[in-house]
């Protein structure tokens, strides 16, 4: 089961600076709506040798004296930066001076050339949520009723929606995406996914089909997904999914990946005004012309493959009937 959570973002360029983009994330969590349990901790910065830090202080505790560190020279090495933090707790002991069950929060941020992190898999920023993963969905006892915890677990989704949203006025991402550690960070496996336009869905898309195709360029090990291997895909296709849902998911895209050259921008959109069940998928537009898309009301209880799915059915469906196969 996850142990953690963790919000990547995904920039609009090619490239970027990894201090620009760590300053305006922490300068958010200054100005946030959500409540915060304490001040920065553990300010880190990592050079281009994985686990050695360039620099590293438990006395930079503040906004203000991380922005005061950055008035110095810069090194010109590629660099990673992160900071800790705590966020929430229970909703019924925020009003309390002490705060026993909050969760560690991890923000960070990289320069394009970092070496150790790749754009189309882990963005240009990241924040990390390191609680069990109890804490953030709801369950029922076995004969049904709702755990009475749920509540709490509602009241800390909606402060992440808060949050994402915060980050997208803030940064203005091409692409956010939601991932827990139990499988590979891939679109299908998002529990929530922030498109900055229908061209975005495309760009997932394509990375699905390649990790079909084999041709991932971002992860040489990858199982073959020509035939299904349950024990091998388990972690790919993420083992909070059942195995039937596995294997459904995995049916599913080598069906209909096929018609993805017939998809376009217009069809993405029109998928996204699709009226759906109150317990489906939860979309809605954004002004620019992108899409907020959950898995569902308790969004990190599901993933939002579906989208992915509909939008490459509804490109079969036009392709059958512009060839005259559609059967009526």
């Amino acid at each position: 089961m996850p142990i953690c959570f963790d919000v990547y973002i995904f920039p609009r360029e090619q490239e970027f600076e990894g201090e620009k983009t760590f300053l305006q994330l922490i300068e958010l969590f200054e100005n946030t709506s959500i409540p915060l349990t304490h001040d920065w901790g553990s300010f880190n910065i990592h050079g281009n040798e994985l686990n050695r830090y360039v620099f590293e202080s438990s006395k930079i505790n503040t906004t203000e004296e991380i922005r005061k560190y950055f008035t110095r020279p810069r090194r010109k090495q590629p660099q990673k930066y992160s900071v800790e933090t705590g966020l929430w707790s229970n909703p019924s002991d925020l009003a309390s001076e002490e705060f026993p069950d909050a969760i560690a929060v991890d923000v960070g941020a990289w320069d394009s050339d970092y070496q150790y992190k790749h754009q189309m898999i882990d963005g240009y920023a990241q924040i990390g949520f390191f609680r069990y993963y109890t804490y953030w969905t709801t369950r029922h006892f076995p004969n049904g009723d709702p755990d009475p915890e749920n509540e709490a677990v509602y009241q800390r989704l909606k402060y992440l929606r808060i949050l994402i949203t915060e980050v997208i006025e803030q940064l203005d991402p091409k692409s956010i995406k939601v991932f827990s550690d139990t499988g590979w960070q891939v679109p299908f496996n998002s529990h929530f996914t922030y498109f900055a336009n229908p061209e975005v869905l495309l760009e997932d898309l394509e990375q699905i089909r390649a990790i079909f195709t084999g041709e991932t360029v971002w992860n040489k090990d990858a199982p073959s997904f020509a035939e299904y291997d349950g024990p091998k895909m388990s972690f790919a296709l993420n083992d909070r999914r059942t195995s039937e849902e596995r294997v459904r998911l995995w049916t599913s895209f080598r069906d209909f990946l096929s018609h993805l050259p017939a998809l376009t921008p217009e069809m993405i959109t029109e998928v996204w005004s699709l009226k759906r069940p109150q317990e489906d998928l939860q979309v809605s537009g954004t002004e620019n012309g992108g899409a907020l898309v959950f898995g569902s009301e308790n969004y990190l209880n599901t993933f939002v493959d579906q989208i992915y799915l509909e939008a490459l059915e509804l490109a079969g469906l036009y392709q059958a009937e512009n060839t005259g196969d559609r059967t009526e």
